[in-house]
Protein backbone atom coordinates (compact mmCIF):
# COMPACT_ATOMS: atom_id res chain seq x y z
CA UNK A 1 0.00 0.00 0.00
CA UNK A 2 1.39 3.96 -0.93
CA UNK A 3 1.70 5.50 2.35
CA UNK A 4 -0.43 8.10 0.85
CA UNK A 5 -3.36 5.61 1.08
CA UNK A 6 -3.03 4.57 4.73
CA UNK A 7 -4.00 6.51 8.29
CA UNK A 8 -2.24 7.47 10.93
CA UNK A 9 -1.82 5.57 14.15
CA UNK A 10 -3.90 7.78 16.27
CA UNK A 11 -2.38 6.71 19.41
CA UNK A 12 1.39 8.05 18.69
CA UNK A 13 2.11 7.25 22.46
CA UNK A 14 2.29 3.85 22.13
CA UNK A 15 4.34 4.19 19.04
CA UNK A 16 7.92 3.75 19.39
CA UNK A 17 10.24 5.84 16.90
CA UNK A 18 11.34 4.95 13.85
CA UNK A 19 15.22 3.56 13.73
CA UNK A 20 18.07 5.00 11.64
CA UNK A 21 17.80 2.27 9.17
CA UNK A 22 14.03 2.43 8.95
CA UNK A 23 14.04 6.14 8.43
CA UNK A 24 16.89 5.88 5.66
CA UNK A 25 15.23 3.37 3.85
CA UNK A 26 11.66 5.92 3.64
CA UNK A 27 13.08 9.02 3.26
CA UNK A 28 13.44 8.17 -0.76
CA UNK A 29 9.54 7.68 -0.69
CA UNK A 30 8.84 10.67 0.14
CA UNK A 31 10.29 13.40 -2.73
CA UNK A 32 11.47 16.55 -1.29
CA UNK A 33 11.74 15.75 1.94
CA UNK A 34 14.93 15.53 3.61
CA UNK A 35 16.00 14.62 7.55
CA UNK A 36 17.33 18.07 9.53
CA UNK A 37 18.00 18.02 12.78
CA UNK A 38 15.99 14.82 13.69
CA UNK A 39 12.60 16.48 11.55
CA UNK A 40 11.46 15.18 8.17
CA UNK A 41 11.86 18.70 6.97
CA UNK A 42 10.16 20.66 3.20
CA UNK A 43 10.17 24.13 2.20
CA UNK A 44 7.49 25.33 -0.05
CA UNK A 45 7.64 28.31 -2.13
CA UNK A 46 4.60 30.54 -2.27
CA UNK A 47 4.30 33.58 -5.09
CA UNK A 48 2.77 35.60 -2.42
CA UNK A 49 1.56 35.79 1.41
CA UNK A 50 -1.87 34.90 0.64
CA UNK A 51 -0.35 31.23 -1.52
CA UNK A 52 0.69 30.93 2.44
CA UNK A 53 -2.45 31.14 3.92
CA UNK A 54 -4.30 29.35 1.33
CA UNK A 55 -1.55 26.05 2.01
CA UNK A 56 -1.73 26.93 5.60
CA UNK A 57 -5.84 26.22 5.28
CA UNK A 58 -5.54 23.26 3.33
CA UNK A 59 -3.03 21.60 5.46
CA UNK A 60 -5.30 22.06 8.84
CA UNK A 61 -7.76 20.19 6.93
CA UNK A 62 -5.48 17.48 6.07
CA UNK A 63 -4.12 17.22 9.47
CA UNK A 64 -7.48 18.11 11.31
CA UNK A 65 -8.51 14.33 8.87
CA UNK A 66 -5.33 12.47 10.43
CA UNK A 67 -4.84 14.04 14.07
CA UNK A 68 -1.27 14.76 13.12
CA UNK A 69 0.21 17.97 13.23
CA UNK A 70 3.66 19.24 12.09
CA UNK A 71 5.71 22.46 12.81
CA UNK A 72 5.13 25.16 10.67
CA UNK A 73 6.91 28.56 9.84
CA UNK A 74 6.27 31.40 7.47
CA UNK A 75 9.56 33.30 6.51
CA UNK A 76 9.62 36.46 4.02
CA UNK A 77 6.10 36.41 3.15
CA UNK A 78 6.19 33.35 0.92
CA UNK A 79 8.71 30.91 2.33
CA UNK A 80 6.86 27.65 4.13
CA UNK A 81 8.70 25.09 6.46
CA UNK A 82 6.89 22.46 7.36
CA UNK A 83 8.33 20.19 9.93
CA UNK A 84 7.47 16.69 10.94
CA UNK A 85 7.95 14.85 14.24
CA UNK A 86 6.18 12.69 16.48
CA UNK A 87 6.88 14.54 20.12
CA UNK A 88 4.78 12.12 22.07
CA UNK A 89 6.95 9.01 20.64
CA UNK A 90 10.49 11.08 20.97
CA UNK A 91 11.54 10.40 17.13
CA UNK A 92 9.92 10.50 13.55
CA UNK A 93 7.24 7.67 13.19
CA UNK A 94 5.52 5.97 10.26
CA UNK A 95 2.85 9.01 10.82
CA UNK A 96 5.11 11.25 9.94
CA UNK A 97 6.22 9.95 6.91
CA UNK A 98 2.51 9.10 5.83
CA UNK A 99 1.54 13.17 6.50
CA UNK A 100 4.86 13.80 3.79
CA UNK A 101 3.43 11.11 1.20
CA UNK A 102 -0.11 12.48 1.36
CA UNK A 103 1.20 16.41 1.32
CA UNK A 104 3.60 15.34 -1.92
CA UNK A 105 0.46 13.18 -3.47
CA UNK A 106 -2.18 15.96 -3.23
CA UNK A 107 -2.24 19.33 -6.11
CA UNK A 108 -3.23 21.38 -2.63
CA UNK A 109 0.69 21.46 -1.57
CA UNK A 110 2.12 22.11 -5.18
CA UNK A 111 3.34 25.52 -4.96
Amino acid sequence: MDMHNERCDPDVGRTAPLTRKEVLSLVPKVTGWEIRESKLRRLYRGENFEDCVIFLDDLTDLCNTQCHYPDISISKGRLIEVSWYTYASGGLTRNDFIMASKMNSSEKFNI
